[in-house]
């Protein structure tokens, strides 16, 4: 049983920006799937989850340090290790890596929940290799960010409908989709200017099919706070810091 998961990348067409860059979403996408690759691996995916411990996985937060986006045609390699369990929480990190540097890093803190009343489990009530030894390095991408702003109706940019497409297998928004979300708030424009540093996006509450998400833009002395609102209340918080 390996404690940590490995594999090769050659950066797409349809991954990239009018930049030639890699966008975060797609970022973000293949550090998701690697973890369901090393999940399954582990014998802890979504169906072993499901059949052994009635429960399934949420992701809780992301935080993503970018040194260097990859670029069009690059060869990459993608790594994901998990680094604790403890209470209801989980650790993983990742990293991207590329010409013998590391390109970008990632933290993020994933929960189990019921599938009968939703609610957090214990990690000790669920199937997991409590025995695996765990690696303590951090990826590189630093502390997860307290920042958090307080928007109102000035701050307002667009209104996103969850449709099919945005569905995933748990029936909720998928977790990449609001990463979507967040970059349609800004122009071709505003974003061929900025110089992501890091991004730390926190998955509040569970959206579904049908539900409308409305999307608050506020530009700060660090960069960008972003916030996707239903029924009034949060549903993700997202901090873009830029390099001067």
């Amino acid at each position: 049983m390996n404690n940590y998961y490995k594999m090769q990348h050659k950066v797409e067409f349809s991954e990239v920006d009018f930049n030639y860059n890699m966008r975060v979403d797609h970022v973000v996408s293949h550090f998701q799937n690697i973890t369901g690759l090393h999940s399954t691996e582990l014998e802890i995916d979504a169906t072993t989850m499901k059949n052994l411990s009635n429960a399934f996985w949420i992701l809780s937060k992301w935080k993503v340090k970018i040194f260097r986006m990859p670029k069009f045609e690059e060869v990459v390699t993608i790594e994901t290790w998990p680094t604790f369990a403890k209470g209801v929480r989980f650790g993983r990190e990742f990293t991207i890596s590329g010409d013998n540097q590391l390109l970008v890093a990632c933290s993020s803190e994933w929960c189990t929940l019921d599938c009968d009343t939703k609610r957090p489990r214990r990690v000790d009530s669920v199937h997991y290799p409590h025995d695996m030894p765990h690696r303590k390095d951090n990826s590189g991408a630093g502390e997860f960010l307290q920042a958090q702003e307080q928007v109102d109706e000035t701050h307002y940019h667009h209104t996103h409908n969850v449709l099919f497409t945005d569905i995933d297998g748990n029936k909720h928004t998928n977790n990449i989709v609001y990463i979507k979300m967040m970059l349609d708030c800004f122009t071709v424009e505003e974003f061929s200017k900025i110089n992501f540093d890091e991004m730390q996006i926190a998955y509040v509450s569970q959206t579904f099919y049908g539900e409308q998400i409305k999307m608050y833009k506020k530009q700060t002395d660090y960069g960008y706070y972003i916030q996707g609102n239903s029924n009034d209340k949060p549903v993700f918080r997202c901090v873009i810091t830029c390099k001067k």
